[in-house]
C-alpha cells in the first residue's frame, strides 16, 4: 500500500511537472520575439518552402525575423509572401558559392546600392571574417558596402572568428558612423572580450545567436541561465544585447556537406533555448532583448 501510495505522489509530480513545462511554453508562445539572426539560403529551399519557414516563425510567434539568404534574392521570397515583419538585409553572397568571391565581385556594389535604394533591403550581411584569411577587411568591396550602410543608414551583420576583440574593434573603430551588429557574441569570445567591445565602440549591438550547446556554446549552465560574467554584461548593458536562431545544422556533425540544410527542421528547439535563459532576467531586460532592441536597430526600416 505504502508503493502504492509513494507512485501516485510521484505520478502527480510528474504531471504537475509537465503541466509547468507547458504553461512557460505557452507563456513563451504569447510573448512578441525578433529573431535578429536569420538564414533562407538555397540548400535550405532545397528540402523546407518559404511557406513552411513563415509557418515555423508564426508557431513560435517571432513577430519580427531579419533574414539572410544566399543567394541574396532568397530572403526577398520570405517577405513578399510574409509581409513587412520579415526584414530582409544584402547579403554580398549573391550566388550559390558567393561566400567565396564576394570580395571581387565588380557587380556586387552596384546590386548593394539598388537594393538599398529601393528599400528591398534594410541592412547588410552576413559577413564573415576569419582572422588571418582571406578576404582583409581593407577589402574594397567591404569598404563600399559599409559607405552604403553609413549612406542609408542601415545596420551590417558581421560574423568574425578571431583569438580576442582586437580584430573586431578594429571594424567597428574605422568605421564609427555605422550600426554594427556582432553575430554569435564573437563566437568563441568571452564576456571580457565583448566587454571591450562595447566600451571601445558605441555602434556595436551584441547578438547571441548560434551560442548554443550545439554550435559555439559557452552561454549558459546546466539551469539554462546566462553564466555569470554574461548575465552581469547583459545586466550591465541591456541595450546593447540582442538574440536570434541561426537556424543553420550542417555545421554539425548531424549532416554532410553535400546534403541540404535541415536547420528549419531545429527551429523551435534553438528558439526554446534562447527563451529559457531569456525568461531568466529582470522583466524589463527580458523586453529589451527580446525585441525592443531589434525594432529600435532597424527603425529606418
Amino acid at each position: 500500500m505504502l508503493k502504492i501510495r509513494r507512485f501516485q505522489l510521484i505520478f502527480r509530480a510528474f504531471i504537475f511537472l509537465l503541466l509547468c513545462i507547458n504553461q512557460v511554453k505557452l507563456a513563451w508562445a504569447q510573448l512578441p520575439f525578433a529573431d535578429i539572426h536569420i538564414h533562407y539560403n538555397w540548400d535550405h529551399a532545397e528540402i523546407t518552402s518559404a511557406e513552411d519557414v513563415i509557418e515555423k516563425l508564426k508557431s513560435a510567434n517571432t513577430q519580427f525575423a531579419v533574414v539572410s539568404s544566399t543567394p541574396t534574392h532568397l530572403a526577398l521570397e520570405l517577405r513578399k509572401k510574409a509581409g513587412e515583419w520579415i526584414v530582409p538585409i544584402f547579403s554580398p553572397y549573391t550566388h550559390e558559392l558567393g561566400k567565396r568571391d564576394w570580395y571581387s565581385d565588380k557587380t556586387l556594389i552596384e546590386k548593394a546600392d539598388k537594393g538599398l535604394a529601393n528599400k528591398a533591403y534594410y541592412g547588410v550581411g552576413e559577413i564573415h571574417f576569419m582572422a588571418g584569411f582571406p578576404p582583409r577587411t581593407s577589402n574594397p568591396n567591404f569598404i563600399a558596402l559599409m559607405g552604403l550602410a553609413s549612406r542609408y543608414k542601415v545596420p551590417v551583420l558581421i560574423h568574425v572568428d578571431s583569438g580576442d576583440e582586437r580584430y573586431f574593434l578594429d571594424i567597428c573603430q574605422a568605421h564609427s558612423d555605422v550600426k554594427i551588429l556582432f553575430a554569435h557574441a564573437g563566437g568563441n569570445l568571452s564576456p571580457a572580450h565583448i566587454r571591450k567591445i562595447i566600451q571601445g565602440c558605441s555602434n556595436v549591438w551584441i547578438e547571441f545567436s548560434a551560442r548554443d550547446p550545439w554550435r559555439y556554446g559557452g552561454l549558459t549552465n546546466d539551469k539554462q541561465q546566462l553564466l555569470v560574467g554574461w548575465r552581469q554584461l547583459v545586466l550591465e548593458f541591456p541595450r546593447r544585447f540582442l538574440t536570434g536562431t541561426d537556424p543553420v545544422w550542417r555545421v554539425t556533425r548531424t549532416q554532410s556537406w553535400d546534403q541540404a540544410d535541415d536547420g528549419w527542421d531545429h527551429y523551435q528547439q534553438l528558439f526554446n533555448y534562447h527563451q529559457q535563459w531569456i525568461n531568466a532576467l529582470p522583466e524589463e531586460i527580458q523586453n529589451y532583448v527580446r525585441w525592443q532592441n531589434a525594432f529600435g536597430l532597424f527603425s529606418n526600416r
